[in-house]
Parts: C-alpha cells; structure tokens; sequence
C-alpha cells in the first residue's frame, strides 16, 4: 500500500497543467500546512473579537470583516458580512473564472489579445499607455489586472470570457452575494444604479479556497497566487505588516477601501483577512484602522 501511494504522489508530482507553474520560491510559501486544532477549542477561538473589531475600526465608517487562521483551525470569524460595492475586488472572481476556463482547455494563458482603441478605459492600469494594436499573452493581460488592478485589462478579459459566464460561475460555486453588472468605468452603469457586488464572506472563501489550491487547481491556483502576490496597491496590509508575503487585491470608489487576501508567516500562521468598508470617513484615516487591525490579528492575536 506504501509503495502505490508513494507511486501515485511521483506521477501527481510529474504532471503538467494548462496552467504553468510559478516561481519555486513563491510557491514554497503556501505549500505548509500545520495541523487543526480540535474543535472543541475551535468553537471559542473568537471570542471577544467583535469587541476588538469596534475598538478598533472605530472612526465612524462603515466596516465588514472576514477572519481565519487556516493552519490553525477551521472555523472563519465573520463581522458584519452584507452585499456590499465590491470595487476592483470583483476581479479576483473574473480571475478564477478565467482559469477555470483555462483548466478545461477553453482558453490558453499564451492565446494572444490585440488592445484595440476602444478597449481603452481610465481610472488604474497602465495598458492605457499602450500602442492600439499591440498584442499581449493572456496571462500578461490577467496579471496586470491583478497587480495593476487594470481597468482596461479587466475589460479586456470580460469581453472575452462574457459577463454571464462570470456570474454563472460565482453563482455555481456558492458566492451568493457576488455580482458582476457592469464593466469597469461604465460611468453611465454606475449612473443609472448599476453596481458589481461582493461581501467579505465571498471574498474570504475564495480566498480560503485559492490557499488551500481547492479553487481551481493546484497548477492554476498557484498562478493566481502569483498574480495576487504581486499586488502593487501596498499602502494597507503590506505597509502594516512589513517583511511578510501577502497575496492579496484591494478596491476603492467613492466612499469605500478594501484590502483582503492571504497573509503568510506571521507568528500565529497564516492568516485570511478581509476588509471592507462603505460609507468612509475618508480613505487615509480608513486605512489607519485597517492597518492597526492588521497588525493585531496577524502579531496580539492567538487563536
């Protein structure tokens, strides 16, 4: 019996993916996992924590908050989670919608894009600047909408994958406070009332499932991870937590900022966060707080 199952991991270890793989280096932060804890003492790991949630994001604004130490235990702290404006935080789905499309043969991440005039869009991104006509691999296109949160990117990759398969993918996996309703900068959209939503749960369980390579698969979701880590918004969790890998998006409009994704190596393990906010006091005093809640659950906190 040893011997088949040490004959079966060799050929998972050998199989290649559509996906590609990513740098050793990056990958190896993700690859350990310490054991749960039981569940009797999973069952009170929280307590308290809405208490230190209103003491510290406590500046008038309106906060949402996902939590889980996933080496630790499987329970996941929720604060206040609703359907809120998700902001660029949308594009983490339109991700996973893509390499899901890629897994099962329907898109390549070497498949060429041509960036057409009327791709272009404003607000974040730097492929505005790009000549019409140029040409970009698929995944250059998914990575700037990552770490660049390219709007125009975004766009690009709607268009190609169709908003419906978006939501009909969000829909099947169980995110049912996620919606996708308008491409990014459709100011005419956001005029007539139409949002694109999410909520911390949502976010928090892809999140959890890209961690834990259950989201699409473990070659794909170690491109999204790659994407993730390369996050160049770094004024929020990075900032507070210097030294530490983070894989993780942000998102604002008016009246709201968001951070959320993957911590990896503080001194209580890894740990899931996610932040939102509606209804601000101002983005610079928001992330303050998001940084002092950071910094608690990631070194105060021991679950």
């Amino acid at each position: 019996m040893k011997k088949k199952l040490i004959l079966a991991l060799m050929a998972l270890m050998i199989l290649t993916s559509a996906c590609g793989t990513t740098d050793k280096n990056q990958s190896s932060v993700v690859n350990e996992v310490a054991p749960k804890i039981s569940s009797a003492k999973a069952s009170s790991i929280y307590n308290g924590m809405d208490a230190k949630v209103e003491e510290i994001l406590n500046d008038g604004s309106e906060y949402a908050v996902y939590l889980a130490y996933p080496q630790s235990s499987d329970e996941v702290y929720l604060y206040n989670s609703q359907k809120w404006r998700s902001a660029s935080m949308i594009k983490v789905f339109i991700l996973a919608t893509t390499m899901e499309m890629v897994k099962d043969g329907n898109l390549s991440l070497d498949q060429q894009l041509t960036l057409n005039y009327y791709d272009k869009v404003g607000g974040a991104g730097i492929l505005g600047g790009y000549p019409d006509g140029s040409n970009l691999s698929l995944r250059e296109v998914l990575r700037l909408m990552i770490t660049q949160s390219d709007n125009t990117a975004t766009n690009m990759i709607i268009d190609l994958v169709g908003m419906d398969t978006i939501n009909d993918y969000v829909r099947e996996k169980g995110y049912k406070d996620t919606i996708l309703q308008r491409k990014m900068m459709d100011m005419d959209a956001i005029y007539s009332g139409r949002e694109n939503y999410s909520s911390v749960k949502d976010l928090g369980n892809i999140f959890l499932k890209i961690y834990n390579h259950k989201c699409v698969s473990k070659e794909c979701d170690d491109v999204m991870l790659d994407f993730l880590l390369g996050q160049t918004d770094t004024e929020c969790f990075n900032t507070a937590l210097p030294g530490l890998s983070i894989a993780h998006k942000t998102g604002a409009l008016a009246g709201l900022f968001d951070d959320g994704g993957i911590i990896y190596g503080g001194p209580s393990g890894d740990v899931i966060l996610v932040i939102m906010t509606e209804n601000f006091a101002g983005e610079s005093i928001v992330i303050e707080s998001m940084k002092n809640f950071a910094r608690y659950v990631v070194y105060d906190f021991a679950p």
